[in-house]
């Protein structure tokens, strides 16, 4: 079997197994990365060794760790710094500066040297955010006071990581006593993070703008790529970890107006070779190390949970945060992150961790991260317990109310809105209409002047792709009550109906569309209303002709409802002879008696003169049922009455005869 149908070979085992058991996973309700991490082990040497090219997978792992730094880059915009208040950064600060010295303290006791010490203290400070995220979004918690101080506590922790990967190297120098080489590389990782923020801050917005007015997705996913990998290189170069000049790119392109839809494109690889990372972080797990040692590594899982849980408590409490809340996060933390396996690799790498040591913080890590949904859906029972049987007193409120000032992913963002696709003359017009009258609502468009145009005018508007699953997330799909499509791409409309009723299956959606050929296929596709532009023309054309005729405005609504309730099937018959059956019923309706009335005004030379003298009776078909004046009716006037300025004529008969006649009243003769 020659070397490519080895790659061939094991990137489908590994594909396919993860998968299956992602599956697994997501049926009892998991987060999917302690999946790729159980498949990785499966597979791996010390599992059932199904996997032999290693290496490939390890490869393809780095390549998948840079696309994820890459988009956590892009979800840390600058601006959030500003955004958080004081509390929520001492917060993370007081939580990852307690557990690194409480897990130094205790592994000094055990006689680890410092170095060693202070690696584990930084795995230990981390915790999981893809997972912690993803059960406070499933359980709609992401806006509570809990959800948003921990959103902080997070946001620090990955933020914290930059330092601790450029430490890294340094602390084995540091263990040989070569301070100045220490002092270099601190030194030169500087310098390189400074080119990478330079050359991504002046030379990637431009080159984004220029692919994004070309308007081609394949470019605009081939010049992410380049970027990611690009920035990978530049940080290889200069010492750093591959995954940092990603990260680094993208919180520079986070500012950008075209964030979303970048994140958007590199979504798919991401998750894609995210999965393989992960999976091939779980084939280094030795499970014979494993079952041998199963009891002391379950007791590090409860020692090191219960470090975590006490020093995030802890931070969270000294801040005067209710007991409820405390407890709720500090569980919710109680687990260690994504991250850490990126710095346990460049641990071992610098070998600043034995074989032993490596398998029991691997070992740590990946089950802290499979008790976390078990743990954090037992911490509202666990924070209810702790008040009632050891606080025993009445909660106070969150310091500046359940916000706790963190900026969650939910934070600010609009509910029960309108989103708008496509920033045309329609889009425009709706968008006006909505802010006059107070609706809360969001744009997306794909044309990079009109996103400009609208940002300039203060418009709420992404630019983004509304097919796409993740610019519809982005835009709160979710939280929205309307969806109003008004592009003029009919395949991308048709996808974008389907795209959202699959995320939202309570979403109102409303789309505009060119030819009534699309109505049908956008019905069936979960389409609530189609406004097809040709026969709204036509709706448009005989309204007017009616109301110069003076039908009655109910008898014209009633036949826009008739045509419109059908999805316009009436003017799309077909059949020659329920055509007939309808025009027919159409000009028996339109023969029928209405009622109609006219108003004497001041100057009308009716005023004054007897009722009959009007042009109405048994000749004309036309009868004068009643008088309205002032705030009283004179039902069968008297042929004498005399016409008051202000009258309102209340007259019946047919539409063509009641016609002529009000004309007639109007010129005023007979």
């Amino acid at each position: 079997m020659t070397d490519l149908s080895l790659v061939l070979r094991d990137l489908s085992i590994v594909l396919a197994i993860a998968t299956a058991v992602a599956l697994l996973f997501s049926k009892l309700r998991l987060s999917v990365v302690p999946a790729f991490l159980v498949a990785g082990a499966f597979m791996g040497p010390s599992g059932a060794g199904l996997v032999t090219e290693i290496r490939m997978v390890e490869t393809l792992a780095e390549f998948g760790v840079a696309l994820f730094l890459f988009t956590v880059g892009l979800d840390f915009a600058v601006s959030n710094l500003g955004k958080m208040q004081r509390r929520v950064l001492w917060a993370g600060g007081a939580q990852v500066v307690a557990t690194i010295v409480l897990s130094v303290i205790g592994l000094k006791i055990f006689g680890l040297d410092a170095p060693v010490a202070i690696f584990a203290g930084f795995l230990l400070s981390l915790s999981s955010t893809a997972i912690v995220l993803k059960v406070y979004a499933d359980r709609l918690e992401t806006d509570s006071g809990h959800g948003r101080i921990s959103f902080g506590i997070l946001l620090f922790q990955d933020l914290a990581a930059i330092p601790m990967m450029l430490l890294i190297p340094s602390l084995r120098e540091w263990e040989a006593g070569h301070s100045p080489e220490v002092f270099f590389t601190l030194l030169k990782a500087a310098g390189g993070v400074a080119a990478i923020l330079l050359l991504a801050r002046f030379l990637i917005p431009r080159l984004l703008r220029e692919v994004i007015r070309i308007n081609s997705r394949e470019i605009l996913s081939l010049t992410v790529l380049m970027v990611v990998l690009g920035t990978a290189f530049l940080a290889s170069r200069w010492g750093l970890p591959l995954g940092m000049g990603t990260f680094l790119a993208g919180m520079v392109i986070s500012e950008s107006d075209y964030v979303h839809e970048i994140s958007a494109q590199i979504l798919p690889f991401r998750d894609v070779f995210n999965g393989v990372s992960y999976v091939s972080v779980g084939m280094l797990l030795n499970l014979p190390f494993l079952a041998g040692n199963l009891p002391l590594v379950l007791l590090m899982v409860a020692g090191v949970i219960l470090m975590k849980a006490v020093s995030a408590g802890a931070a969270v409490r000294v801040l005067g945060y209710p007991w409820r809340s405390t407890v709720i996060t500090a569980v919710g933390l109680a687990q260690i992150g994504e991250f850490s396996f990126l710095l346990l690799s460049q641990g071992a790498r610098e070998g600043l961790v034995t074989f032993a040591g490596y398998q029991y913080l691997l070992a740590i890590t990946i089950l802290t991260m499979m008790a976390t949904p078990f743990l954090m859906q037992a911490a509202p029972w666990a924070a209810r317990s702790f008040v009632r049987h050891l606080v025993r007193g009445r909660e106070t409120e969150d310091p500046g109310g359940e916000a706790g000032g963190a900026e969650s992913p939910g934070a600010g963002r609009v509910g029960n809105h309108v989103i708008i696709s496509g920033y045309g003359m329609n889009g425009k017009n709706l968008a006006r209409v909505l802010r006059s009258t107070h609706v809360p609502y969001v744009v997306v468009d794909l044309n990079d002047t009109l996103v400009r145009e609208g940002r300039e005018s203060g418009e709420p508007i992404f630019y983004g792709d509304v097919n796409n699953p993740e610019i519809l997330d982005r835009v709160g799909v979710g939280r929205a009550r309307m969806l109003v499509l008004a592009i003029s791409d009919p395949m991308a409309t048709r996808r974008a109906v389907a795209v959202a009723r699959r995320a939202n299956p309570g979403l109102v959606i409303l789309v505009r569309t060119r030819y009534v050929a699309d109505v049908d296929d956008l019905i069936a596709l979960g389409a609530n209303a189609v406004i097809p532009e040709e026969f709204e023309t036509s709706v448009e054309i005989f309204s007017r002709v009616l109301r110069e005729y003076h039908v009655p405005d109910h008898v014209v609504s009633q036949q826009e409802e008739l045509i419109r309730s059908g999805t316009y099937r009436i003017l799309r018959e077909r059949d020659t002879s329920r055509d007939d059956r309808l025009l027919s019923e159409f000009e028996t309706f339109l023969r029928q008696k209405v009622i109609e009335v006219f108003f004497v005004s001041p100057d009308s030379p009716w005023a004054g003169r007897p009722l009959g003298d009007l042009p109405v009776g048994n000749g004309a078909g036309i009868v004068l049922l009643a008088v309205l004046r002032e705030d009283h009716a004179i039902v069968q006037p008297s042929p004498e009455e005399k016409i008051v300025a202000g009258d309102k004529l209340v007259f019946f008969g047919g539409h063509a005869a009641l016609a002529a006649t009000i004309e007639e009243l109007a010129k005023g003769s007979r």
